[in-house]
């Protein structure tokens, strides 16, 4: 049975994409870029419950406290191995203003405030390979939504 990871990706009003970035402390992929917020299901745990466990101890319990779970939709699924094991990442997306992004307390392991990724500087930005196409995945389907496939 593969191991589970879940993903949440968060858009402000700008279109951008809300990303935390591992601290130069953290001891493995330093300076890597991932989701807004994200982690493993614990064995015991449903992946919902694990979105909202993982908002808590990577955002703060006070913005999870607030947050609307409910709005969050499912995106895909994807799946990568490391040191030869199978992961199952379940990624959500959802939307936030950028007042309500300002609550949160990132914590200990990322750096202390959000990268945000749009197309212009989506190659620019370091994350895992899963995590880029998901990523590439948002804001592709998000240009085309608003009609700027065209834009750069």
């Amino acid at each position: 049975m593969p191991n589970k990871t879940i993903s949440v990706w968060l858009k402000i009003e700008t279109g951008k994409i809300a990303l935390q970035k591992r601290s130069a402390s953290n001891k493995r992929f330093s300076d890597v870029c991932q989701a807004t917020w994200a982690g493993k299901v614990e064995d015991t745990e449903t992946v919902e419950n694990a979105v909202k466990r993982e908002c808590k101890e990577e955002l703060g319990a006070d913005f999870a406290d607030k947050f609307d779970f409910s709005k969050l939709k499912p995106l895909d699924k994807s799946e990568f191995l490391i040191d030869g094991k199978k992961w199952e990442c379940f990624n959500f997306f959802g939307e936030i203003s950028e007042e309500n992004l300002a609550k949160v307390k990132l914590h200990k392991e990322a750096k202390s405030e959000f990268v945000f990724a749009d197309k212009k500087n989506f190659d620019k930005i370091i994350l895992f390979d899963d995590q880029k196409k998901v990523l590439e995945k948002i804001i592709n389907l998000d240009s085309r939504l608003r009609g700027n496939d065209a834009g750069a």
